[in-house]
């Protein structure tokens, strides 16, 4: 009976390693998502109107970033320019 009493806290032990490491790369992610060093930002383009002045305007894409479960880079492109 001891000895089954010894594998059931051993298994016990283990699984709640395990379960906390878990918890601990989950909380990590969950940090990551809110930086602010832009690595988890993937960028899509939108399409968006840019004005021309004088009452003139044109149809024309930008490029945000949006965030990404995966490391990525991404730098934001304004309206009408180039990327």
């Amino acid at each position: 009976m001891f000895a089954f009493v010894q594998q059931y806290f051993k298994r016990n032990s283990e699984l709640a390693d395990f379960v906390n490491s878990t918890l601990a790369n989950i909380e990590s992610l969950a940090q990551d998502e809110i930086g602010s060093d832009g690595c988890w930002l993937q960028p899509e383009t939108k399409r968006c109107t840019l004005q021309l002045g004088g009452g003139w305007f044109t149809s024309s894409v930008e490029r945000v970033c949006v965030f990404c479960a995966v490391p990525y880079s991404c730098t934001p492109v304004q309206c009408g320019e180039r990327f």
